[in-house]
């Protein structure tokens, strides 16, 4: 099998898992949403963001990981050996700090409680973090994708649980941890078939790693700040049922944009190895594919999430959470430069220039504070939605200066602009047509995909390639 071949099908099969882990995290959504009300679920989304603030459990460690092992720097066992000391490590500081800060803040009992119980999570999430850079480095990411789906599982079990017995908010956040260790007890069932799973520790090299990793573990400290800073600033400013309003449209774009690096995760390893290989012609041939494919489906997404806000917010939280839509509908705009966010970081990270990351980090959190301390108290919820899609256009645009320097010029753009007037056709459409919801979606479908039929956007080759009929050429021109 191709290495391109190899691509497809690993992120097939990363889809088919995300698909069906994005169906159970709806169904989660649901049940927290409306079991919590939107002030609890402001409480417990509250208690999240808290834990991904002070979240260094991994510090860009695994992403180097998938580099090394991507490279053949070194035995295999050896590497993975070194990550589970290193990022052991890391999960013990990370929980004891978030219970340390949440007593040196002076949060209330219960608050302090719920922190200290989700902050289990990092200990129990360690195998399946680790274990995710050998997956991706051998290209077989279904095994992460079986873990993720049981982690889903078990979570929404357990949570209809917590729900029927009339348990509380502490209780599903035991919930949420018993998740994260059935992900873990999975991944490590399967990454038996590819290194040894004795702990290792060699100082020199675990040295050379963390060396390697801070400035994307630097850069991922600060995106996480200004990724959840909104939420911290608009409890103070507005109280815990604006976040739960904000929250809500937060996680449908939360569960959306980490489609992309089910892609992007099988392009990393094959992106090191043309750049190792000084293959700078295959390198540049393959984030352009990568590109257009992203912007096909990821422009799709974005033009279905605007129109259709108002029912997947019925359809999810019900009528307490209609104030959501328009949070919604601009936080759809943030997606989709996420979307390229990941393909452009990972870029840079494949060819060592990770340290960019941590300079863009830092203006995206001069921006995001920033904004959102204008328009939260201007525009409350959609203040701070306008405030995150404002810090994805600063963020992406220097990165992509920087990463077109190596490409020798700026990627094209062309699938984009062509599917943008196809995506305002459909909306025409959608709007003149005054159909039930459900069928206005099919005919958005169907016009976005005869428009990108028709502008050539997508090809029979790409058809066939997708069903397995012929290889993929992941390095062909677009």
């Amino acid at each position: 099998m191709t290495s391109a071949r190899h691509v497809a099908r690993n992120s097939l099969v990363q889809f088919a898992g995300r698909g069906v882990t994005m169906a159970v995290s709806l169904a989660i959504l649901t049940l927290l949403s409306r079991y919590l009300g939107p002030y609890e679920f402001g409480q417990y989304q509250l208690v999240i963001a808290f834990l991904l603030l002070v979240n260094i459990s991994d510090l860009g460690i695994t992403t180097i990981a998938i580099r090394h092992l991507s490279t053949a720097q070194r035995p295999e066992d050896e590497i993975m050996g070194n990550i589970l000391v290193i990022r052991a490590a890391l999960a013990l500081v990370t929980t004891l700090l978030a219970v340390a800060i949440a007593f040196a803040i002076g949060y209330s009992v219960e608050a302090t409680k719920a922190i200290a119980l989700a902050s289990l999570s990092f200990p129990l999430m360690l195998l399946s973090g680790s274990y995710n850079a050998i997956f991706a480095a051998k290209l077989r990411m279904e095994f992460a994708a079986i873990g993720n789906v049981a982690q889903a599982l078990t979570t929404l079990v357990l949570m209809a649980a917590v729900a029927i017995t009339g348990g509380g908010l502490v209780r599903m956040l035991i919930a949420y941890d018993i998740g994260f260790l059935a992900n873990s007890l999975v991944c490590l069932a399967f990454a038996r078939r590819f290194v040894s799973l004795r702990p290792r520790f060699d100082r020199g090299y675990s040295r050379r790693v963390i060396l390697e990793a801070l400035p994307l573990g630097t850069a991922v400290i600060v995106i996480a700040v200004y990724s959840r800073i909104d939420t911290l600033l608009l409890k103070a400013f507005d109280g815990s049922e604006a976040v739960g309003y904000y929250t809500f449209a937060y996680r449908a774009v939360d569960l959306a944009a980490p489609l992309s690096l089910m892609f992007i995760g099988s392009v990393f390893p094959l992106l090191a190895n043309h750049h190792a290989a000084e293959q700078r012609d295959d390198f540049r041939r393959l984030y352009q594919r990568t590109q257009d494919f992203l912007s096909l489906v990821g422009i799709s997404m974005l033009t279905l999430m605007i129109l259709f806000a108002r029912p997947l917010v019925d359809l999810v939280g019900g009528d307490p959470y209609a104030p959501a839509v328009m949070s919604l509908r601009i936080l759809s705009m943030a997606f989709g430069l996420i979307w390229l966010s990941n393909l452009v970081d990972h870029s840079l990270i494949a060819i060592g220039r990770q340290e960019v990351l941590f300079r863009n980090a830092c203006l995206g959190l001069a921006v995001n504070v920033g904004a959102n301390l204008v328009l939260i108290p201007l525009y409350g919820r959609d203040g701070a939605a306008v405030a995150t899609v404002l810090t994805e256009v600063a963020v992406v645009i220097p990165a992509l200066y920087v990463l077109s320097r190596y490409l020798g010029g700026l990627p094209s753009f062309w699938v984009a602009w062509r599917l943008l007037p196809v995506a305002l056709v459909a909306g025409g459409v959608v709007y003149m047509l005054r159909l039930p919801w459900f069928e206005e979606a099919a005919v958005t479908c169907a016009v976005l995909a005869t428009g990108a039929a028709l502008l050539r956007i997508v090809s029979l080759r790409d058809i066939r390639a997708v069903l397995r009929r012929e290889p993929f050429d992941a390095t062909a021109q677009a």
